[in-house]
């Protein structure tokens, strides 16, 4: 039985940008409300940001933020050298959003050090995979398949256009997993019953979501219980080595 592991949220942004806000409290409220353990945090990535505010959440939460940081591959020196500063001061993941930074995800020569200092770290990498030119997912089959101890997280699963081949990719990479945020249910639970729902994980991408609404949801993507609960917490406990 796996039903007794914590329930984890994969998706969550802090901080301000133009349209958007959710700090540190906000969230723990919503996961208070929604009955969830636990929730990945990283900052928006539009324009500048800063993983300090991160660092700062997770001292104010702690235990119930995971510290996931954000960086922009053009600024290469710069973010190699924040993923292994990060990773110091445990940080467990990075964030990369190719489609809002320009650059295709499977640019070895530019995002190749970048995941070769993730993979020194052991950390998990979560990236923007909506049927975008930048990060479709067969450019994530290609820098998974470079980087197999590594677990990669296609955001959104490929939707909309591209969410069967994404499923098919998914089958063929070991370490590729897809993440559930704003996926409608349909989806989700086409996922579950190709991949098995040890390939799935939730997220939500709040603050751009109803919380609730996006927790409830999964409990009709999956047939049992067991089922629910890794996709809910289990899978990324076990990619982050959490106790359950």
């Amino acid at each position: 039985m796996v039903t007794g592991f914590k329930t984890i949220d994969a998706h969550n942004h802090l901080g301000v940008r133009h349209g958007a806000s959710q700090t540190a409290a906000e969230l723990v409220a919503k996961l208070d409300e929604a009955g969830v353990d636990q929730a990945v945090v990283f900052p928006f990535v539009e324009g500048d940001f800063d993983n300090e505010i991160i660092a700062d959440a997770v001292r104010d939460h702690a235990g119930r933020l995971i510290p996931f940081c954000a960086v922009n591959p053009w600024h290469l020196d710069r973010a190699v050298a924040e993923v292994a500063a990060r990773a110091q001061a445990g940080f467990r993941g990075v964030k990369l959003h190719p489609t809002l930074h320009g650059y295709h995800l499977s640019d070895e020569a530019l995002v190749g050090p970048v995941l070769e200092a993730v993979r020194e770290a052991g950390m998990v990498v979560i990236c923007h995979g909506a049927s975008d030119l930048y990060n479709a997912p067969p450019e994530f089959a290609l820098v998974a398949g470079r980087f197999p101890e590594t677990a990669f997280l296609m955001a959104h699963s490929g939707t909309f256009w591209s969410h069967e081949q994404a499923v098919e990719l998914a089958r063929q990479t070991p370490n590729l997993y897809l993440e559930t945020s704003r996926v409608p249910v349909h989806e989700i639970s086409y996922s579950v019953a190709e991949l098995g729902p040890e390939k799935v994980i939730w997220g939500t991408d709040s603050p751009f979501v109803d919380y609730a609404f996006e927790f409830q949801k999964m409990e009709r993507v999956a047939v049992d219980a067991d089922s629910v609960a890794l996709v809910r917490g289990g899978n990324l406990a076990r990619l982050l080595n959490l106790s359950s």
